[in-house]
């Protein structure tokens, strides 16, 4: 962590943060509040959280730029001024407003209700965070399109946590739907009702509540894929995206028990075992369109996502998706805390440099994996045994 950590002045606050990802020693990825906000909700951490919080809610969105992708409450991706395909990455990214909220009603369950000074000095922005989620919401949807900035793509071919590219687009096309984020927000829905109440927002936590629960229908009926019996990776104009991912087990940890049916939750530990690899689960499943063992987002193992399944297999009582995800402290403790690893029978595992490819050999929240495990070891005996 403190290879990682760096200090930063935003409208006069000095933030003491973390870079998500060194390569050789070097930086090579800075602060990103995807990043940092996952590792906060990984570890749980007050001090931690509310310096993370800080940060999102002093870069938010204040305005509709073509060019970054910034919108009125949408929280920031990359800090640092970065361009590709002649745009910039710094608000691309469909979920961190969900997890500051996420995060936001993390840290107030602590403190006396209503009585957390960093989010009462910030009402106004966790209202515009939740304000932009609902203005995505179509027919129980969370649509990312980038035409409510005023452009028609983003630089980045994707805008969740895999934004690589989708399997068989080199861009969607535009609104596009991920189930992952479809949980996420349905998650951060339910949050903002709980802050909505103690922060007193002017927002109805009743609506709220009745709005998450509308996405989570529309996640098991529109992000289905009857064929495969297992949520599509996404949906955009052209149709279907579909796959064996692990989108579709990372998604129950913002999942309630009572959400889905036993028939669904059956049917996605199923089909899932395709994902399965001696050091966690893969990102996507061998033998699929794009797919290949040492790909970035569609093939590799990646650490951190292990901690999440393993939080919806005890969430769900699945101890089989919690011994798998498990198996990632063996990668780790061979190859230290890298971004992801690589696992095929011919090669074995690898970690970045050993092949062709991406990935940085410390990550920030492969670093808060083992923590963030043992935290959870506790719920754990109680639900999976």
């Amino acid at each position: 962590m403190e290879r990682l950590r760096t200090t930063i002045t935003v409208s006069g606050k000095r933030l003491t943060l973390y870079n998500a990802g060194m390569m050789g020693g070097k930086t090579r990825f800075g602060l990103f509040a995807r990043d940092l906000l996952t590792t906060a909700l990984m570890l749980r951490q007050a001090g931690f959280l509310e310096e993370v919080i800080r940060f999102a809610l002093l870069t938010m969105g204040k305005r509709k730029d073509p060019r970054t992708g910034e919108e009125p409450g949408r929280v920031i991706h990359e800090f640092d001024e970065v361009e590709l395909r002649g745009l910039s990455t710094r608000y691309n990214a469909a979920e961190t407003s969900q997890l500051l909220l996420l995060a936001a009603n993390e840290y107030l369950q602590p403190q006396a209700r209503g009585d957390a000074p960093l989010l009462q000095e910030h009402r106004r922005e966790l209202r515009a965070a939740i304000t932009y989620i609902l203005s995505h919401i179509r027919d129980g949807l969370f649509w990312e399109d980038p035409s409510t900035c005023g452009a028609n793509r983003y630089a980045l071919r994707a805008t969740y946590w895999k934004d690589s590219h989708l399997p068989g687009r080199e861009d969607p096309s535009y609104p596009v739907a991920y189930s992952l984020v479809q949980a996420q927000t349905a998650a951060a829905l339910r949050a903002a009702a709980e802050l909505s109440e103690s922060l007193d927002l002017g927002l109805s936590p009743a609506r709220l509540e009745a709005g998450a629960q509308a996405m989570v229908r529309a996640l098991f009926t529109e992000m289905w894929d009857e064929a495969l019996s297992y949520p599509l990776i996404a949906k955009d104009r052209e149709g279907p995206i579909s796959g064996i991912s692990s989108d579709g087990l990372h998604l129950l940890a913002y999942l309630r028990p009572e959400d889905l049916t036993r028939e669904k939750l059956e049917a996605i530990c199923a089909a899932a075992r395709s994902l399965e690899t001696p050091y966690g689960f893969r990102t996507y499943a061998p033998g699929q369109l794009d797919y290949s063992p040492t790909a970035y987002h569609l093939g590799a193992i990646w650490p951190f996502e292990q901690f999440f399944i393993a939080k919806g297999a005890v969430t769900h009582g699945r101890r089989e998706l919690l011994e798998v995800a498990l198996r990632a402290g063996a990668a780790l403790e061979r190859l230290g805390f890298p971004e992801l690893c690589y696992w095929d029978e011919e090669g074995g595992l690898r970690g970045p440099g050993e092949v062709p490819g991406e990935g940085c050999d410390l990550q920030l929240w492969s670093v808060a994996w083992p923590q963030a495990m043992v935290r959870l070891a506790q719920k754990a005996r109680k639900s999976c045994s």
